[in-house]
């Protein structure tokens, strides 16, 4: 069981020691990987790498902040490239989300550790700021340049527009179970009205 600390954001910037941070970081994704994420302790991931668990805590408030930080700094954020066509972009972007949820053993630590902030206030807005914002301002992105091609209608919420691109793909990965094949996001881009 780890210690119970306040909630907090995760380091903006790499504190004192940049290496042993990095070793850090990987230790935990690596443990992410072999023990899940109920079963990841932060005296494991001192252990692994090598630093003190005093000093853990004084870079994260508690398990859940550090492997946010951990997933933040690791998995692919984008930029999308602009190829010229929407449906293109569109695709890009979700074949990375898909990469990074499923084919990732830290992708499938998201559920449990969405639980682990949820609870405690501040923590799960500190994860969506560490975690979330450049991703949805990279699909945002992709999104407006199809507006302005005109390959999307004019009143196309970009919001609701992510929204319903990367929840299929959670809904199929935490709720129904069902295949995400190769083909879901052409399918999903499809049924978006992008032909």
């Amino acid at each position: 069981m780890t210690t119970s600390h306040p909630a907090s954001s995760p380091p903006s910037a790499p504190p004192k020691g940049p290496r042993s941070r990095e070793r850090v970081l990987d230790a935990t994704l690596a443990l992410l990987g072999e023990a899940g994420y109920a079963r990841l302790t932060v005296e494991g991931v001192a252990s692994a790498s090598d630093v003190h668990k005093s000093t853990l805590y004084r870079w994260w408030p508690d398990k859940a902040a550090l492997v946010a930080d951990a997933l933040a700094s690791r998995m692919d954020t984008g930029p999308v490239p602009d190829t010229g066509n929407t449906r293109d972009d569109l695709t890009t972007w979700l074949r990375g989300t898909i990469a990074n949820y499923t084919a990732t053993p830290a992708g499938a630590t998201m559920p449990a550790l969405i639980a682990d902030l949820s609870g405690r206030p501040g923590a799960l807005e500190a994860f969506r700021s560490a975690f979330l914002t450049e991703r949805r301002a990279n699909c945002a992105a992709v999104i407006r340049r199809g507006l302005d091609r005109g390959d999307l209608p004019a009143d196309t919420d970009v919001e609701l527009f992510m929204d319903a691109l990367a929840g299929a793909v959670f809904y199929r990965r935490l709720v129904t179970g069902l295949p995400i094949d190769d083909g879901l996001p052409e399918r999903l881009v499809r049924i978006l009205g992008l032909s």
